[in-house]
């Protein structure tokens, strides 16, 4: 059995790592980190408390009502890990991801939450696009947005954003999958690559940094594509647009490389 000294040694080590030793009982540092995107950071799912009680988990077979929806996701999983790495830290995390929103629709998301909560925000993430492009190639024509009114939102957001944030991320977009035919998943992807394009420059505009998760997911997507038939794996998407599981953790693994090799989190709390 861990005595309880040999846990705290084990916790002074781990933040020593980050530069400090753990104190009990002294001041907690916090730091306030923000999202604003679409479903892909929203990520909702249906939640009943059984379903996570592993001492009272339901048998097979039974059913169970639904709760609540609670936020999950690779935002939820970064969270996490922030708060196992940084464990002398509080995080304030506030994700305002919003499921089917575009630029258009983010956009009034941030002028909202500074006009409503005037919270200063430490880090933020943002990312948009999917659904600019998404909704013309579904007929929506009035809600999607085209490219020349995107540079306008995220230029827009990026400047408000910067005037009370320490550190902006601006996040591109996932692909599309297997959703349509694969001539229009084609298109559509060669659309929001270039809304991509747009948002990087826009970040390095305004002195933002630039997480192209992108790349990775094309990489990752093609090797699962040529694994042998009989090799049993989840795909990155559940429909397409939205992630699995494993798309999930190829978009987790890339933001915690990306907060590692810019240390991020230290500088903030340098």
């Amino acid at each position: 059995m861990t005595s309880i000294s040999e846990d705290t040694s084990a916790a002074a080590q781990l933040c020593a790592q980050h530069g400090r030793a753990l104190t009990i009982g002294e001041d907690r540092r916090a730091l306030t980190v923000g999202f604003f995107g679409t479903s892909i950071m929203e990520h909702l799912e249906a939640y009943n408390a059984l379903l996570v009680d592993q001492a009272n988990l339901p048998k097979v077979g039974s059913k169970v009502t639904v709760e609540g929806w609670r936020q999950r996701g690779w935002v939820h999983r970064l969270a996490l890990g922030l708060r196992a790495g940084f464990p002398h830290v509080t995080f304030d995390i506030r994700n305002h991801g919003e499921g089917g929103a575009t630029s258009r629709d983010i956009a009034k998301i941030v002028a909202d939450d500074r006009t409503t909560n005037c919270v200063d925000y430490d880090l933020v993430f943002l990312g948009c696009g999917i659904n600019d492009v998404w909704r013309r190639f579904q007929g929506r024509t009035a809600e999607a947005v085209r490219i020349e009114e995107y540079t306008r939102h995220i230029d827009a957001m990026l400047a408000q954003l910067g005037g009370y944030s320490r550190q902006v991320v601006v996040i591109s977009e996932t692909p599309f999958g297997a959703i349509e035919e694969p001539e229009t998943v084609g298109k559509m992807n060669v659309e929001l690559a270039g809304y991509n394009e747009a948002a990087a420059k826009a970040a390095a505009d305004h002195g933002a940094l630039f997480l192209d998760v992108w790349a990775p997911f094309i990489a990752v997507a093609r090797q699962l594509a040529s694994a042998p038939a009989n090799h049993e794996i989840a795909g990155l998407w559940s429909d397409g647009v939205h992630l699995s599981e494993l798309g999930d953790t190829v978009l987790l693994r890339q933001a915690e490389h990306f907060l590692a090799a810019h240390r991020t989190v230290e500088k903030l709390l340098a």
